[in-house]
C-alpha cells in the first residue's frame, strides 16, 4: 500500500499534465468563422493555397450567416486561381456574384471569374469558347461597374480576348485564300471587318479582301476595297502590294470574270 500512493499521484499528475497540454494546443486552434477567416488570410498570404482552402471552405459549408461569408467564397476563388485551376476558380468567383449579389466583391468576382476563363483558353487556332465566355464576362464588368478598381485592366483583358478572336477568324481567312477559296476568304475577312474593327488584324483583313476580289477577277470590288485600305492604312504593311495591285485592276476593269487568275 505504501508503494502505490505515489503511483497513483504520479497517475493523477500526468493526467493533469496532459490535460493541460490538451487545453493550450485547443487554443490555438481557431474558434468560430472569425478566428477561421484569420487563419484563411494568413495562409492564404503565405502561399499556402490549399491549406487554406481547407479553412475556407469549412467557413462556407459551417457559417453560411457569418459577416465574411462572402469574404470566404471569393478567397476561394483566388486560391484556386492561384494554384492555376483556372476552371475552379472561375465557378468560386460565380458563386459570389449568384448567392451574394449585394456584397461589395461582385465587381471583382465578376472581373476575377472573366480573367480566369482568359486564362484557361488554349491556343486561338483550337476552340475558344472560353475566351468567348470570359470576353462577356469583362463587357458585363465594365458595363455593370464603371469606375472600379479594375477597370482599366478589364478595358485591357476585353482587348486582348477581341484580339484573339480576330486571330482566328483572319487563320481561317488565310487558310481559304491558300486554298483558292477567295469567296469564303472573304466571307472570314467580314467577320473581322464587321466584329473586331479595332484589332490589329483589321488592316490585313481588308487587303486580304481586296486581293481575294483580285484573284476572283472581279475588278470593280478589287478596286473598291483595295482602294479603302490604302485610304485607311496609308502606311500599312501592305500598301505597295495594294497600289500595284489597284492599278492592275483600274486597267483590267470591266465586266466580272469569276475565272482564276
Amino acid at each position: 500500500m505504501t508503494h502505490s500512493r505515489p503511483v497513483a499521484l504520479l497517475v493523477i499528475l500526468s493526467s493533469l499534465w496532459l490535460a493541460s497540454g490538451c487545453l493550450k494546443q485547443g487554443a490555438l486552434q481557431p474558434v468560430g468563422p472569425e478566428d477561421s477567416w484569420q487563419k484563411a488570410r494568413q495562409l492564404f498570404e503565405r502561399g499556402r493555397y490549399f491549406r487554406s482552402q481547407e479553412v475556407l471552405r469549412d467557413i462556407v459549408l459551417n457559417y453560411p450567416g457569418s459577416a465574411m461569408i462572402d469574404s470566404a467564397q471569393f478567397l476561394l476563388g483566388r486560391c484556386s486561381f492561384e494554384m492555376g485551376d483556372h476552371l475552379s476558380a472561375a465557378d468560386e468567383f460565380q458563386r459570389v456574384v449568384d448567392k451574394y449579389p449585394f456584397s461589395k466583391l461582385v465587381g471583382d468576382a465578376i472581373f476575377y471569374a472573366a480573367r480566369s476563363l482568359y486564362e484557361e483558353a488554349p491556343a486561338y487556332p483550337l476552340d475558344q469558347d472560353c475566351t468567348n465566355r470570359a470576353l462577356q464576362g469583362f463587357q458585363r464588368f465594365l458595363e455593370d461597374h464603371p469606375g472600379h478598381a479594375l477597370t482599366d485592366s478589364g478595358y485591357h483583358y476585353l482587348a486582348l480576348c477581341r484580339e484573339k478572336l480576330a486571330r482566328k477568324e483572319y487563320a481561317a481567312a488565310a487558310l481559304y485564300r491558300d486554298l483558292g477559296e477567295y469567296a469564303s476568304a472573304v466571307l472570314y475577312a467580314d467577320v473581322i471587318l464587321d466584329n473586331y474593327y479595332d484589332t490589329s488584324l483589321a488592316g490585313p483583313a481588308q487587303f486580304l479582301k481586296g486581293r481575294s476580289f483580285f484573284a476572283l477577277r472581279d475588278w470593280p470590288r478589287a478596286q473598291k476595297e483595295l482602294q479603302t485600305y490604302l485610304d485607311k492604312y496609308p502606311d500599312g504593311r501592305f500598301t505597295v502590294r495594294a497600289r500595284q495591285m489597284l492599278s492592275q485592276a483600274a486597267q483590267r476593269s470591266g465586266p466580272a470574270d469569276h475565272s482564276q487568275p
